[in-house]
């Protein structure tokens, strides 16, 4: 019997440490840090997108090489828990935006290459309507989106064009990564395709 008393007490030391340290390790995963999920998703915004617009005039066209990136400033989600709000702003969840939802976005851009033929300099910017929608595996695996835009492009000749265009995507990898193509109504620039990198 002497030696029953340590044993229990070390049984019950181990025990209650140990729920010390599962308390305390939920306790970490349950504690929202919000510098560093701002931080992430800040960093993650300013990772850019590759595209490829025409440049054109009336005799010849070529490819242009740019990075465009995509902020949204509103998503509303049609598949929302119905225990938290459909709307999200700037910060999306993947899973609200594949499922299905439309969303407004804001896509500033930057030309490498210039525009030589059409004349206009590099800085462009978008914005418009996107709906985007599953297509297998309730969009974890593929979604799809289809949307509207306008776009503004600065001339150098001071003649400054406005004009609307039309887009469609495939998305894979929990709408992560993607590819775009844009059909925009405007002859010097007519088409544009781009790899889509979208986290939140």
């Amino acid at each position: 019997m002497k030696y029953s008393n340590p044993i229990i007490f070390a049984l019950v030391f181990l025990l209650s440490a140990n729920t010390f340290a599962q308390d305390n390790e939920q306790k970490g995963k349950d504690e929202e840090r919000p510098f560093m999920k701002y931080l992430s998703w800040t960093l993650l915004q300013a990772v850019p997108s590759p595209v490829l617009n025409q440049d054109a005039n009336e005799t010849n066209s070529r490819l242009s090489f740019g990075l465009r990136w995509n902020i949204v400033p509103i998503n509303f989600s049609f598949n929302a828990n119905k225990f938290v709000s459909p709307v999200q702003f700037f910060m999306v969840n993947p899973v609200r935006r594949y499922t299905g939802s439309i969303e407004l976005f804001v896509q500033p851009e930057v030309s490498t290459a210039g525009f030589d033929y059409a004349g206009y300099d590099n800085f462009a910017v978008g914005t418009g309507l996107r709906y985007t929608f599953p297509i297998n595996h309730y969009g974890e695996h593929l979604a799809g989106s289809i949307g509207a835009k306008w776009n503004y492009r600065h001339s150098g000749t001071g003649a400054d064009k406005e004009y609307y265009g039309i887009e469609g995507g495939l998305y894979i990898l929990y709408g992560i990564f993607g590819i775009q193509g844009n059909y925009n109504f405007n002859d010097r620039t007519r088409y544009n395709i781009s790899l889509n990198f979208k986290y939140f």
